[in-house]
């Protein structure tokens, strides 16, 4: 049984590798003369995330989900018919929040197809080889706009406007302090400065401009199409995370008493995918910081509004997922490890502004090829963690994992 556990896993965890493989794949192919890399990095959360850090979790939590199934399949009351109900609610969830994301007013620039992009030309038509600033640039001449700013500052949350004042509040008497604005002015020394009420109407012009071209069905991208069609086996993925990971949590006694041999192989993995996943939350958050710089707020986008929501519920989830699954026999070094975590976590909410500020110019928007290799090179060197043992590991591991849970029951 074990043995079909892990071929059931590794076909839908192998699926959702090649759906995150395929997305950025269609965008570099798509995009590959006409700025694909300034889209990948302004829309790092999900070109640059899923197929690096989503990846390793998905490796991570492999044998997790494995035990999770096998569990489920032989030694939980009721467990198979438990699980197919779960397994399906949580595919129909996946589906209707990939709906919902895909329904957003406020389309994405890799949307609309390379060549439809290259003949825009801003508002007023041709207004960029004029001197001055557009009632709106280029959009994707905003795009790097942004791109080329961020790689001169670290962090651009201080350049953001305010598009939706509260009514509550009263606006002050002094004056606006006047700022750049990405959407208007492409950015030279000492650039033009305008006021929040300038700047917003651009940022409504570009956020109108490209949900009018992506109307048109013949404008819209191969990516995005693919897009769509995959969008679901990325809700499913973090769904289904969560899911293994709150069960194992639940059914702890059970894995210990019939699983005792892989709890080390669970514990490094949940620990190593928790890590992983924290880097979705920080990459979210760097690509917000830069979308509200050309969008303005998001009250028109499906996925912007609830963001926040999302990425502080998936890092409170990976670091209890630490703290609780970290249970080494050396207490002195479970004492250690928890409180760095706690410490870690300190630091994260005294300083996630500047935390979000480094990433969104290492792994967002002002991102460097160099820096996407070492992105790649720190998956990798997870996935060796993942996969390392030391000859101590080796000899209290003792028998293999499949000789330790034997023939399937006959039950």
């Amino acid at each position: 049984m074990f043995m079909g556990a892990k071929i059931f896993t590794g076909v839908v965890f192998g699926l959702i590798g090649l759906s995150f493989l395929a997305t950025t794949g269609t965008l570099m192919a798509e995009y590959w003369r006409d700025g694909w890399f300034s889209l990948a990095t302004f829309y790092s959360h999900l070109f640059l995330f899923f197929p690096t850090f989503g990846i390793v979790a998905l490796f991570a939590f492999f044998t997790p989900s494995c035990v999770f199934l096998d569990m489920y399949w032989r030694h939980v009351p009721y467990g198979r018919v438990r699980f197919v109900i779960g397994f399906v609610v949580v595919v129909g969830l996946a589906v209707l929040a990939a709906h919902g994301l895909a329904s957003s007013k406020e389309r994405s620039v890799w949307e609309v197809k390379p060549g439809v992009l290259s003949t825009d030309a801003g508002e007023p038509a041709g207004c960029m080889g004029q001197e001055g600033q557009c009632e709106r640039l280029a959009i994707m001449t905003a795009v790097d706009n942004v791109r080329a700013v961020s790689q001169l500052r670290i962090g651009l949350s201080d350049l953001a406007r305010n598009c939706s004042p509260d009514p509550l509040v009263e606006v002050a008497a002094l004056p606006q302090a006047r700022r750049f604005c990405f959407a208007t002015t492409i950015y030279r020394s000492n650039p033009p400065l305008l006021s929040d009420q300038e700047c917003c109407r651009a940022q409504h012009k570009f956020s109108d401009a490209v949900r009018s071209l992506y109307a048109a069905e013949d404008n819209r991208s191969l990516t995005s199409k693919v897009h769509r069609w995959l969008l679901p086996f990325k809700t499913f993925f973090l769904l289904i995370l969560v899911a293994i990971s709150l069960m194992l949590a639940a059914w702890r006694n059970t894995i210990e008493l019939h699983y005792a041999e892989f709890l080390r192989p669970i514990e490094r993995g949940v620990m190593i995918g928790a890590v992983a996943m924290l880097f979705f939350p920080v990459m979210n958050h760097a690509f917000l910081q830069s979308a509200v710089l050309l969008y303005g707020g998001g009250e028109n986008s499906s996925y912007r509004t609830p963001a926040p929501l999302f990425s502080f519920a998936f890092g409170t989830w990976a670091l209890l997922l630490v703290f609780f699954f970290y249970r080494r026999r050396n207490k002195e070094v479970e004492a250690l490890g928890r409180i760095g975590g706690l410490i870690a976590s300190a630091i994260a909410i005294v300083k996630y502004d500047l935390i979000i500020d480094f990433f969104v110019r290492i792994a967002g928007t002002g991102a460097e090829p160099a820096n996407i290799g070492i992105i790649v090179v720190l998956a990798l060197a997870a996935l060796v963690g993942l996969y390392y043992k030391t000859a101590d590991e080796l000899d209290a591991d003792g028998p293999t994992p499949e000789d330790a849970i034997g023939p399937a029951s006959s039950d």
